[in-house]
Parts: C-alpha cells; structure tokens; sequence
C-alpha cells in the first residue's frame, strides 16, 4: 500500500488495527501512506517502551513503591506534580527482549488531579495505591477507578494495598471487578519498608506490559532511530530547526516529518503543537520539566486561594532564571491546556488560574433571574448527567469560555454573558448524583448555548470512556414550567424517524410534546425549522427597516429585538451548517475553504446547458454570522458532470444557507451600495438555479454520479469525497492555496473556519497553519 504513489482515498476508521497504529491513523490517509512507504523502503524494528502510571491518594507511598521496584534509595518527602522514571523490566515471553516502562509517579494531592488528566492516556498500564491501614474507601478506589475509565478506558489496572506489615488488606475484589470489568486485573499487598511482595508485584507488572498495545509495536526503522536520537537529547528544549535537523540526520524527511512529530507529540516524548501559529516556535524534549513549572503555579502560595489571580510578579518569581519568551510560551500552554486565561484586572494584564477559583458558589442569583423579566426572554437548557466529575469539569470549560466571563465564577460553576444574553454552568457532585447543568437566557439564546455546549462537549470529548446522558427539560404546559426531563437522544430518535410529526409524552401532565419543539435550534434535524423562521424574521426586518416613519419607544424595543433575533440564528445557522461537516474535513487530505458561490460567465448559455459552461467560483468568509464574499477570491473553469456529481449533496446544503446569509452579507463585507447588493442577489438567484439543474447532469452517464445528485441533503451524505474534489479543484486553480487571503483558525471549541484577515485577528481565535516540513 505504500507503493500506491496514486491512492487517494483511504479510511481506516473503526478498524480495530494494531499497525499502523491509532496515533497514525488518527492523522488520515497521508500519514498512514507514509508511515506504510517508510516501512517499505527502510525496513521495520520493534520498539519495547510504554508506560506506567502510579496513581493514590497523597502520601499512600506511591514514590517509595517506585523507588522499591527499581531497586533505588528512597528519600521521604512527597512529590510535587510528576516524577517520571526508566523502569527496565525483562520480557517474560521474548528471550533476551528487556522491555522499558517510562514510570510516572504523580503527586496525589487534589489541586494537580485536573492536570494529571492531560498523562492518563490509553495504551497504558495503571497502578492504583491505597492504604491497608485506612482502608479502600478512605483510599478513594472508586473515584480514581472513574477517573481511569474516563480517560483511560482500554487501560489495565492492578490494586495495590500498601503497608500490609501494619494490617490486613480487606477488599472486595470481586465485586470491584465486576464493577470495573475491563480493568482490574489483579490486586496485591506490599510492605514499602519491608519489601514483602515487591517481588510478586514485579513480576505481575511485567506480564501486564508484555500484553500492551505499545510494548513491540513496529516502526519504521529511520523513525525509531531518529526518535531514539531526540530521546537522547538532554536540551529541556530547542527551537524546530535544531529539532528537524536531528531527523533529517536519520533520514527522516519531507511529508514523513509532521506524521513522526504528531506521533511523539501523543506518545509524550516531546511537547510540540506545530500547527497551532503561536506555539510552533519550541519544541519541548522533556515534558517533565514544562510540568514542574506548570505545578509551581497550581501550588504557589502566592496565588490568592479563590480569586486565582497570577500575575507577572509571580511568574518571574515561580520561573526566574527563564527568558521572557519562555514564560509567555509557558503561559500559553496553560491557556492551551485550559487551565488558566487573560483578562484584565485594574487596567493590568493577569491570568486566572481556574483550579485556584474559590469552592463556594458566587452571588449570581439576582442577575440570573432578573433577566427572565426582560422581553422576549427564551431559556435554552441541557443537563448532562456524568457517572462520576473528573477534575478539569467544569474549570477547563470555564477557562475555555472566558471570552464570555463576567467575573463571577467559582470552581463548579460561572455566570456567563454575551451581548444581551447570560448563561449559566454549574457541577454537581456527591455520592448519589453527578450532573452538570448548561442554560442560556435570552431573546434569542439558542446561538449562545450551541456555542457553549461545543466548547463544554469538547471538554466531555477529553474523558472517551465517560458516561453521558444528556436530557432537555420540558417546556412546560398552558404558561406554566415543568420539572419533568427528557431524554435527548430519545428525542432524536423520535424525531428521525417521525419527522414533524414526532411526539413524546410528558409524565408530570401527559401531554403529547412535539419533538420539533423540544429539538428546535438542538440539532441539524431542525435546521430547516429554523431556516423558515429565520426567512420570516428577514422579511419582517426587512419591512420594519423600509418604514421611514419615526417609531414609538415600543416599536423601537421591538425593531431592536428583532435585530439580535436575525443576527444570533443567522450565526446558529452558519454555524452549525459547517459544524455537521467538520468531521469529513478533519484530515489535511480534504481540508480546504467550504463556503462558495457559482456564476455563469454566460447566463443564456448557463440556462440551456449547465454541463461544458464557464463558471466563476467565489469563496466567502466563513466567520458565523458575518459570511461574506471574499474580494479577489474567484476562479473560472469549465464545469464537468464528474466535479459536481461529487460535490453536489454540499451544494444542495450550502444554497439553503447561503439564502439566509445573503440579507446580511453586505453589512459584513462593508457592501452598502445598491450594486454591491445586487450582487449578492445574483449569486444566490444562480445557485438556487444551479440546484434546480443538478438532475440533468445525469446526460452524461459516463462522467455522472447518480448516487450523489440523489442523495438526501442529510449532513452525513456529505463524505470526505465531497471535500477532496473541492479540494482538488481549488488547490488546482490556486496551486499557492492563497485562497485570496483566507485564513484557517480553529474557535476555542475546536471548530475549523476559514475566515478574512479582519475576522482572523480576533482574539478568540487561534491561527493554524498546515505542518511545517522543512
């Protein structure tokens, strides 16, 4: 396969392949090829690494234990973040194999668990400590066990009572694994002073690594060796040129370089986001060491416990002896990582570090329910009920989300605000319940909270093995509110399959609840609901703006209103539009600019044959809300039946939405004129008429494809296919893909635009660009 110079489409999605691995795979068809061609040409060797985790309570003696293993001094003292040491462990099956086991000893204390999730990755071996003398309970199994299976799934863990000298070890091992099935494998007692069992444990820890997905995993040979080369780096870090010099020395090169750096990105060998344009600049060779300084923040007394304000006095005290540079990069990590952001306090610049925010809930109640009072105040909710809170919820949300902060937030909660909306997060935890509860207010708060619930599902999407289930209230019956819950994927699935006729039925009043209505602004099932009501609320815009009368103060409030309602569902729109399609261009194979526009440069030719006529294609901007034409941004070329056929299920999709864009189109390009509107008008007249046309290209059975024309206009019609003709074409019109100067950002919750330079300049937004290969 890897000879296959000509393979363009290649999805090993949901296959359950141990080689090339998931870390490749992940990185698409591109990555797979060259991991697959570099194995052809140099040949492959066996790497016997993975990874140990030692997780507890503080002070149950995890470092001893560790120190016991590897048969090293023990110094009292307790550890601070993460201490990461080479286990050497002979293979119990391969003769003269010696497997390594980089071991991971994480301090236990709570204010580091939300950054110990960044490490508990899959693919690992897990020893979970606990105290024999204060029993399983009081050593919190099960509450480390969720945090395992939330972020580690796939992991196995082995139980391991400590100072068993003192006391027996009472557990109930059976009934723990029947709970956590798919992870305990077995349980052992040690004496940390005595040694007793160390032995046993040792041996078990072997035949547990031997059994890892990573331990004999084969790389390319020229990849191993120029891994091992920058594992054997002692620099804390250096910048990407030293870095991509030490790979070429072991030949490894050109498209080979991003697929074998992303790798060792997610192995934790190095620390390198070399997409992301304000982080590409240092590569880190030790992670421990960007760790230390991270931790020093969380455990810096200096930080006001509750406020979690760090200012630029703490950082050079915390990192003295580092470059300027060096502690703004390391300041970025941490807003990467979401765990501290921005904001200015007294006219100066600090960062809030959200795991020092304070326990106790703020006073948010009295502008939480005095905006209901407001007219035309909406409520939009969602409650998520979680198996267990991993720490990192809801803080890393809040950190992502700042850009919506009204200063008051604590640890499980924070009011939020965008323009003339709020909303609101709050975690509760406990014994019988785990929940979180999303909620926007407002006259038009759907937009608000599907920005939201992205970013707080991007946060849940960190935790694979997590249980959610997600409900949506009742929206009450004759004027009056409901506690009654419903069931979001229930509904969905009513919906799907009843369409607009779908219904549940309310428990509390028995009333039959149209699904449309519990769904509406949700999900792309109701886009075209959503649609229409845009479309109404444009004409009555649009009649109110052509009055030339003077407005009373009530026709004012109402014509205000009326304009927040159009702008915020525009942005839904737009915005969920291109979010149901982000998964097909998630890959750099097919991820290019989406939103665009066709013109006939003949419009009488156009009108009697479709097929053959010279066509303009103008990009837009993409930013939610404001999508605009892109000046300078157009390419003629000759339609073909066999280009549209592949892109038309888009097409068909991208007209809807262009339809509603259009009004507002001009405004956000700076268009006033009556030609500029004009304009917009044709294009959207010439898309509509394009759609209306699709059938016919079916003249030309060689070149068509009639299962696209047919396809429904349901996001998942639309396939990676679609984007890599798009993408073919345009990189084809455009070789130097300057895409008349749009630039590629990703939001704060994850999502891919591409927009204009002035929309770029946003601050919430962060440029990426493709892989750097030298």
């Amino acid at each position: 396969m890897g000879n296959l110079t000509k393979l363009e489409t290649l999805d090993l999605s949901d296959n359950p392949l141990t080689s090339p691995p998931p870390e490749i795979i992940s990185q698409g068809a591109k990555a797979v090829v060259a991991y697959l061609r570099e194995q052809s040409a140099k040949g492959e060797q066996k790497q016997w690494v993975s990874k140990l985790l030692l997780l507890g309570q503080g002070g149950v003696g995890k470092t001893h234990l560790l120190c016991n293993l590897l048969g090293a001094d023990y110094q009292e003292g307790k550890t601070v973040g993460i201490d990461i040491r080479e286990m050497p462990l002979d293979h119990p099956r391969e003769q003269g194999i010696t497997m390594r086991l980089n071991a991971w000893d994480f301090g236990g204390q709570d204010i580091f668990h939300a950054t110990h999730q960044f490490f508990l990755t899959n693919r690992s071996l897990f020893l979970l400590l606990w105290d024999a003398r204060h029993g399983w309970e009081q050593g919190k199994l099960r509450y480390w066990l969720n945090q395992i299976r939330a972020r580690a799934p796939e992991s196995p863990v082995i139980l391991v009572a400590a100072h068993i000298d003192e006391t027996e070890a009472a557990l109930p091992l059976a009934e723990l694994q029947q709970e956590y099935p798919q992870q305990i494998i077995g349980s052992y007692d040690i004496s940390n002073t005595k040694g007793d069992g160390i032995d046993d444990l040792r041996a078990a820890i072997a035949d547990a690594a031997a059994d890892l997905p990573l331990m004999g995993e084969a790389w390319p040979a020229n990849w191993l060796n120029a891994a091992q080369a920058v594992r054997d780096r002692t620099e804390d870090y250096i910048p990407p040129k030293d870095y991509y010099e030490i790979l070429a020395e072991h030949d490894v090169t050109g498209e080979s370089v991003p697929v074998l750096t992303q790798w060792l990105h997610e192995l934790g060998d190095i620390l390198f986001f070399h997409e992301n344009q304000e982080l590409n600049d240092t590569v880190f060779l030790n992670p421990e060491w960007v760790t230390d300084r991270i931790y020093s923040v969380l455990d810096c007394k200096d930080i006001p416990e509750g406020t979690g304000f760090f200012e630029r006095k703490h950082m050079r005290k915390l990192w003295s002896g580092l470059p300027r540079g060096m502690r703004d990069h390391l300041l970025r990590l941490m807003e990467q990582f979401d765990l501290s952001y921005r904001t200015l306090a007294d006219d100066k610049e600090i960062s809030i570090v959200v795991e020092r925010l304070s326990l106790d809930p703020a006073d948010y109640e009295q502008r939480w329910e005095a905006i209901l009072v407001e007219q035309g105040c909406k409520e939009v909710a969602m409650r998520f009920e979680l198996d267990t809170i991993p720490a990192g919820i809801p803080t890393w949300f809040i950190a992502r989300s700042h850009r919506f902060t009204t200063r008051t937030h604590w640890r499980n909660g924070a009011l939020l605000c965008r323009g003339s909306h709020l909303a609101m997060i709050r975690a509760f935890g406990g014994e019988s319940r785990n929940y979180v509860t999303l909620a926007a207010r407002g006259p038009s708060p759907h937009n608000l909270f599907a920005i939201l619930r992205d970013g707080f599902e991007l946060t849940l999407g960190r935790f694979p093995g997590l249980e959610v289930r997600r409900l949506i209230p009742c929206p009450g019956h004759d004027g009056e509110s409901c506690t009654h819950l419903f069931n979001y994927e229930h509904a969905l699935k009513a919906y799907e399959k009843l369409g607009a006729n779908g219904v549940l039925q309310c428990p509390v009043s028995l009333d039959m609840i149209p699904t449309s209505k519990l769904l509406f602004g949700l999900d792309w099932t109701t886009q075209d609901e959503v649609i229409e009501l845009l479309h109404g609320l444009h004409i009555d815009h649009e009649a109110q703006t052509a009055q030339h009368v003077e407005m009373t103060t009530v026709e004012q409030e109402h014509f205000e209103l009326l304009q927040v309602q159009v702008q915020e569902l525009n942005a839904l729109v737009q915005r969920n539009f291109l979010l149901m399609y982000n998964e097909a261009q998630s890959s750099i194979d097919s991820a290019c600019p989406r939103v665009f526009s066709l013109v006939p440069t003949d419009t009488r030719a156009w009108r009697k044959k479709l097929i053959g006529q010279k066509v303009t294609l103008h990009l837009w901007c993409e930013e939610p809300g404001c999508w605009h034409l892109m000046e300078g941004a157009n390419y003629t070329f000759t339609l073909s039946a066999k280009w549209l056929g592949v892109v038309a299920p888009w097409v068909r999709g991208l007209v809807k939405v262009l339809k509603c864009a259009a009004p507002l189109a001009g405004a956000a390009a700076g268009i006033a004129s009556s030609a500029g509107a004009a304009i917009l008008k044709d294009h959207i007249k010439m898309a509509e008429e394009l759609i209306e046309k699709l059938p016919d290209i079916t003249d030309d059975p060689a070149e068509s494809r009639a299962d696209a024309l047919h396809a429904s206009d349901e996001p998942g019609r639309a396939r990676g296919a679609n984007f890599r003709a798009l993408r073919d074409m345009l990189t084809h019109l455009d070789p130097s893909q300057h895409w008349g100067g749009l630039q590629k950002v990703i939001s704060p919750e994850g999502h891919y635009y591409w927009v204009c330079p002035k929309h770029a300049k946003q601050a919430k937004y962060t440029r990426m660009g493709p892989p750097q290969i030298p």
